[in-house]
């Protein structure tokens, strides 16, 4: 374990700083395609509720390439996804951080325990995610 004061107060300084920044940049994208979406309504738009969800108006795309493409257009239901999708790496990534930084400290303990949280991450995003959205 680390002493008072020491490395282990720089890992928390760092694992908030990747909480907090990942929230803001999060935020601000999110802000950013609802402005967008107010200031140029889609054209397409549903009218209902019910038009919404059968259309699947909205509904993510999977393509990196498409995803970056739609947010250098300004389209704002792209700019909304990344802006999610920011939101939903935040945590990931700050696993990976803990990873790297318990191996820094060379703490086997914390890095296998950290590792085996990243692949059930893993297992959940890749395997169980599609899953679920297949049956969709």
């Amino acid at each position: 374990m680390t002493e008072e004061g020491g490395s282990g107060s720089d890992m928390n300084v760092i694992i908030s700083n990747l909480l907090k920044y990942g929230v803001i940049v999060s935020t601000a994208l999110v802000l950013l395609g609802l402005a967008i979406v107010v200031a140029r309504p889609p054209q397409a738009f549903p009218s209902s509720v019910a038009a919404l969800v059968s259309s699947n108006y909205g509904r993510p795309t999977l393509s990196l390439t498409a995803l970056l493409s739609g947010v250098s257009t300004g389209s704002p239901l792209f700019v909304l996804q990344l802006g999610l999708l920011v939101l939903l790496a935040t945590p990931v990534l700050r696993v990976i951080a803990s990873v790297v930084l318990f191996a820094a400290e060379r703490d086997r303990t914390y890095v296998a325990i950290t590792l085996v949280v990243f692949g059930i991450l893993l297992l959940s995003i890749i395997v169980v995610g599609p899953a679920v959205a297949a049956t969709t």
